[in-house]
């Protein structure tokens, strides 16, 4: 058997890291929760993320600038880790796509939204509901 796919999760806010943590946990996933773009950067390496799921407003870094600044990245792991962008803002969906987000899901994320997108990304034949096929 494989080893579950980490996903880093920035969002500052802790209700919504809380509950993708609960929702990618029980998918099966690894979720790696971080509740800033700064930080983000700091442990994105030392995590060796499969895929990241971002939140566009944040303080400091916005979700945006954080992608741009990944695909930036000299590392390649770093450079090439896939990205689902969320937020509640409109516009936000064109700005992160822009930046470089694979994929965007808005706010408030609903479960069978998110884990469909974590799967057809990570590249899995399964999506939400564990039947459906993408």
């Amino acid at each position: 058997m494989s080893r579950p796919l980490r996903v880093l999760v920035v969002d500052d806010n802790h209700l919504i890291l809380k509950l993708l943590h609960l929702i990618l946990e029980g998918a099966g996933y690894l979720p790696v929760p971080v509740d800033s773009g700064a930080l983000a950067l700091e442990i994105v390496q030392e995590a060796s993320p499969d895929l990241c799921i971002v939140d566009e407003v944040m303080p400091g870094i916005r979700g945006s600038e954080l992608i741009r600044t990944l695909r930036r990245s000299r590392d390649p792991r770093v450079a090439r880790v896939p990205v689902i962008g969320i937020s509640g803002r409109a516009g936000a969906a064109r700005e992160l796509l822009a930046a470089g987000a694979s994929a965007f899901v808005p706010k408030p994320v609903e479960e069978r939204a998110i884990l469909t997108a974590v799967a057809a990304i990570a590249g899995e034949a399964r999506a939400a509901d564990g039947g459906l096929r993408l």
